[in-house]
């Protein structure tokens, strides 16, 4: 009797059949269309929202374009106004009337002062008001006896602008030569300030003031004066000042302002004469009173 407990004759299980390779070949290639159809579908909404779920951006945005550069600004033409007076027919107030002007500035005026060797301070502002400029130069001798000492002051007077008002001098005691004729040094202050306004029609005025006589004219709008002090002899004024008087004077001054006008450069004076010495300056505890006076 065969016994069927052997281990040699005992059942095997029965062996599963094997799925072919091929088959999920298939199946991955179906997978993967299906997934495909589905992420590209819908303009890839989908496959966007799982790149954003994994944090991926697989569809970054395209980088900006650079702006084209701005066109530069056309340059805008040079253009100015014609002021009418100078095209304008002259009227007849302001063409009939003669009107003397300063040819030269306070500065240019102190400058050529300088330069003929009368030492005068610089072109500034006064110290009694900003709004006027002056220069200046004082000097006084000491006193002999009984005699006043010899002095001198100079000063030119104007505004902010470079404009003269008016220049003065006082000499009291002036050296004379043996003809009585006033000391060369000291003419030589009226010669550079009757020379440089370069107005020639005050022939008499520096022939007078040379031999110590009074004069006085006026012409077109200036005035210059020379005078003995009535109660002092020994005392002289000189004034030379321009100040338009008459209406059609005033007209004119306005019409020629230099507000419309542009200014005139200033002139040039040769003079002719040799470099002179300059005058001694002056000290203030020799200075008289008479001539401080005029820087008030």
């Amino acid at each position: 009797m065969t016994d069927n407990s052997s281990p040699a004759y005992a059942k095997q299980p029965v062996a599963r059949p094997r799925i072919p390779v091929v088959f999920w070949l298939l199946l991955t290639i179906s997978l993967s269309l299906v997934m495909g159809t589905v992420l590209l579908s819908n303009n890839m909404k989908h496959l966007k929202t799982v790149g954003h779920y994994f944090g991926v951006d697989l569809f970054p945005p395209p980088e900006p374009k650079p702006s084209p550069p701005k066109a530069l600004p056309r340059p805008t033409p040079a253009s100015f106004t014609i002021p009418p007076r100078i095209i304008e027919t002259p009227t007849a107030q302001t063409a009939s009337t003669f009107l003397r002007t300063w040819r030269i500035s306070g500065a240019a005026m102190c400058a050529a002062l300088r330069d003929a060797g009368v030492e005068t301070s610089d072109w500034a502002a006064a110290s009694f008001n900003a709004d006027t400029f002056e220069c200046f130069y004082e000097h006084s001798g000491k006193r002999q006896k009984d005699q006043l000492p010899n002095s001198v002051f100079v000063i030119v007077r104007g505004d902010a602008a470079g404009t003269i008002n008016n220049m003065r001098v006082k000499i009291v005691n002036p050296e004379t030569d043996q003809n009585g004729q006033l000391d060369p040094g000291i003419l030589r202050i009226f010669e550079t300030m009757l020379l440089q306004p370069q107005w020639l029609d005050f022939h008499e005025a520096l022939n007078a003031i040379k031999n110590l006589k009074d004069i006085k004219e006026d012409g077109f709008g200036a005035s210059i004066s020379f005078t003995r002090e009535v109660l002092n002899p020994g005392r002289y004024n000189f004034t030379l000042s321009l100040d338009a008087a008459s209406g059609a004077q005033r007209r004119t001054r306005n019409y020629f302002s230099n507000r419309i006008w542009l200014p005139s450069p200033e002139p040039t004076v040769e003079t002719g004469l040799a470099q002179p010495e300059s005058i001694p300056k002056a000290l203030d505890n020799e200075v008289p009173v008479e001539s401080r006076e005029y820087r008030n």
